[in-house]
């Protein structure tokens, strides 16, 4: 196993190192039994691997913490409510598409793209960026932040319009809805980039141990982009409707402000992927840092 010292966390080398140093007494007959035994000094020494098995899943915490906006914005569903007060309409028909079914954009966006990415898109990509994959793992990811971010200030222009267009008198009815499918497609080439990025991302960083991990942690930052839209909009609710005003998240469209919403969602994603381009380089070179070969044991003895 080919290793290279992750210095910020040098510290953790500590659980797998014996030293006298100090006034320590190694316990039973000598360090050989203790070695055996794993202890020192009342402590359990762990071994090599899973000191760096530990460092590379605290390297990888930073990053995987600024996909959490991506899963917040994937929670959106303000848009179903928007179709409801459009044209829903196809063609010169009476046949009206539900409000709910929209959403099929989003997913077939992600699946066209990451159907077509490896085929035709990666070997495009290599000749311009001159990386094997096309784009490396972190570079997907962040443009799936910046797509999600681009989505939210779609959606604010278009709620906007479809806003101005009711109060106006025009009837927000003859807005199409199909004016939201870019939204919703820019949203499925996010997820396309950003989800598998981040999980091919969390693969390739860590070892083939963790490999379950690398899945939990997924899902946890799901779970994590849920709670803090569930916390956004408990925020924002309250403080729009302050001083007798109707909050932005009115259940009357017209009466609330989802536009600014919206631009808010669009302004905290720029934070954030300014926020990300920070993390991103402050890790280094994908693959660099610790090298795990296939096939490779776990150490047994600790680090003298």
């Amino acid at each position: 196993m080919a290793m290279f010292d992750l210095n910020p966390l040098r510290f953790l080398n500590k659980a797998c190192i014996i030293s006298n140093n100090g006034g320590v007494d190694l316990p039973g007959t000598g360090a050989a039994a203790s070695e055996r035994d794993g202890n020192v000094g009342g402590r359990r020494l762990c071994t090599v691997d899973q000191v760096e098995q530990l460092k590379s899943a605290v390297r990888i915490l930073p990053i995987w913490s600024s996909t959490v906006f991506l899963a917040q914005a994937m929670s959106q569903n303000y848009a179903v409510l928007q179709a409801n007060e459009m044209d829903r309409r196809i063609g010169v028909g009476q046949f009206r598409v539900p409000g709910c079914s929209l959403t099929m954009f989003n997913m077939v966006t992600m699946s066209l793209w990451s159907g077509s990415y490896d085929r035709w898109i990666a070997p495009a990509l290599r000749r311009v960026t001159g990386d094997p994959r096309g784009l490396t793992m972190k570079q997907r990811v962040g443009v799936g932040l910046l797509l999600a971010t681009a989505a939210m200030a779609v959606s604010g222009a278009v709620e906007g319009a479809r806003r101005r267009l009711e109060l106006a008198g025009g009837g927000g009815a003859g807005m199409s809805a199909f004016w939201l499918v870019p939204q919703f497609a820019l949203m499925g080439l996010a997820e396309a980039f950003g989800v598998i990025g981040e999980l091919e991302f969390f693969y390739t960083e860590l070892p083939k141990s963790m490999a379950s991990f690398s899945m939990a942690l997924l899902y946890m930052a799901m779970g994590v982009g849920n709670l803090v839209n569930s916390l956004i909009v408990k925020v924002v609710d309250d403080a729009s409707r302050r001083g007798g005003r109707t909050s932005w998240l009115s259940s009357d469209l017209n009466a609330g402000h989802y536009d600014y919403y919206y631009w808010l969602l669009a302004g905290l994603g720029a934070v954030n992927f300014v926020y990300f381009l920070w993390c991103a380089w402050k890790y280094g070179e994908e693959g660099k840092n610790v090298e795990w070969e296939e096939g490779e044991g776990e150490r047994e003895r600790p680090m003298a």
